[in-house]
C-alpha cells in the first residue's frame, strides 16, 4: 500500500511599498521590518481581501468613508473614526470602496499577552472589539493609534518599542473600560491564591518546557489535584495545560527558526519537542506549514 504524501500549497507573495504579504492557503505570514514586530499600512485604494488568518492582532482605523469587515461570520461596517480590533487567528475578510481610506496595524501579541493581569483575562481579550460609541475610551484609543502612526513613519531609534508602548496603553484602556464586570465576582482571597499559584505554575512551565512535563507533574508542583489544577489553569489563562505548553514550545521554536541557523534536530530538542518528527507534525498543525518552510518565508525578507 502506497502512502499518500500531503503536498503543501505554494506560498503566494504580494509586494507592497514597504514589504510583502505572504499567503499559504488561508494562512497569512505577516512580515515585519528588520528588528520589529509592529507594522502599519495606509491605503486609500479600493480593496478586497479574502478570508484569511494570521497570528498577529489586526487593528483598523477608518479615516474616510468606511471599511467592511467580516470576522468569524460577524459583519462590521467600520465608519470614519471608528476602530476594529481583531484577535489572533480569527478568520476575517475586508473590503473598501472608492472614497475611503484607513490605517491598518498588525503586531505580534506575545509581549502584551505575557503580562500577568492580561494573561489572567485572556478569554476576555481574545475577542473582537468594535469601538464606535464616541466615548472617552474610544477617543483615547484612536489617539494612541495616531501617535503610534507618527512614530512608525519617523522610524527613530527604538520606534518599535515606542509603538508597543502605545499598544500597551490601548490594552489597558480596553481592560479598564470595556471589560469591567467581565470577571465573575468570586471570593477575592481564594481567587488571589489561585492566581498566585497558577502564575507560579506558568513560570515553572516556562523554565522547564524542554523537559517531558506532564499535567501530573505540574499539578503536584502547584499543590492542587489534577482536576482542580486543570480547571483553574484554564480559567486563569484561557489555555489548557497541554495547549499552553505547546504554545510555549512553538514560541521558542519560532525564535530559533528566525534568529538562528540551528539544524532542525537541535531546534526540536531545544524547544522541548524531542524529535524532529513530533516537531514537524505539531508545527504544521499550528502554523499551517513545516518549520523549514516557515524559516524560508521569514528568512527571505
Amino acid at each position: 500500500m502506497t502512502a499518500t504524501v500531503r503536498k503543501e500549497a505554494p506560498a503566494r507573495k504580494s509586494r507592497f511599498d514597504d514589504g510583502f504579504r505572504v499567503l499559504q492557503g488561508r494562512r497569512e505570514y505577516v512580515t515585519y521590518l528588520e528588528d520589529s514586530s509592529f507594522r502599519m499600512w495606509f491605503s486609500d485604494i479600493p480593496w478586497q481581501y479574502d478570508a484569511h488568518v494570521h497570528s498577529a492582532v489586526e487593528i483598523v482605523l477608518t479615516l474616510e468613508g468606511s471599511v467592511e469587515y467580516q470576522v468569524d461570520g460577524q459583519n462590521y461596517t467600520v465608519q470614519k473614526g471608528e476602530v476594529l480590533i481583531i484577535p489572533p487567528d480569527a478568520s476575517h475578510a475586508l473590503s473598501m470602496g472608492e472614497g475611503s481610506s484607513r490605517y491598518l496595524y498588525l503586531f505580534e501579541p506575545d509581549a502584551i499577552m505575557g503580562m500577568r493581569d492580561i494573561r489572567g483575562m485572556l478569554n476576555s481579550f481574545n475577542r473582537t472589539f468594535y469601538l464606535h460609541d464616541g466615548s472617552e475610551a474610544h477617543t483615547r484609543i484612536r489617539e494612541m493609534l495616531l501617535k503610534a502612526t507618527e512614530v512608525y513613519k519617523k522610524r527613530d531609534l527604538m520606534w518599535n518599542t515606542v509603538c508597543y508602548s502605545y499598544v500597551m496603553r490601548i490594552y489597558v484602556i480596553l481592560g479598564q473600560q470595556y471589560l469591567t464586570g467581565s470577571m465573575s465576582r468570586r471570593n477575592v482571597s481564594a481567587h488571589n491564591v489561585d492566581s498566585e499559584v497558577i502564575a507560579a505554575s506558568m513560570n515553572y512551565i516556562n523554565s522547564h518546557y524542554q523537559e517531558n512535563l506532564t499535567l501530573d507533574m505540574v499539578s503536584d508542583f502547584a499543590g492542587f489535584s489534577r482536576y482542580y489544577f486543570s480547571r483553574s489553569f484554564k480559567k486563569q489563562t484561557g489555555y489548557s495545560f497541554k495547549d499552553y505548553l505547546c504554545q510555549k514550545r512553538l514560541q521558542v521554536a519560532v525564535e530559533l527558526l528566525i534568529g538562528s541557523d540551528c539544524p532542525m534536530k537541535d531546534i526540536a530538542v531545544q524547544s522541548g519537542f524531542g524529535s524532529v518528527a513530533t516537531f514537524n507534525r505539531v508545527f504544521r498543525e499550528n502554523k499551517g506549514c513545516t518549520p523549514s518552510r516557515y524559516r524560508a518565508i521569514y528568512g527571505t525578507f
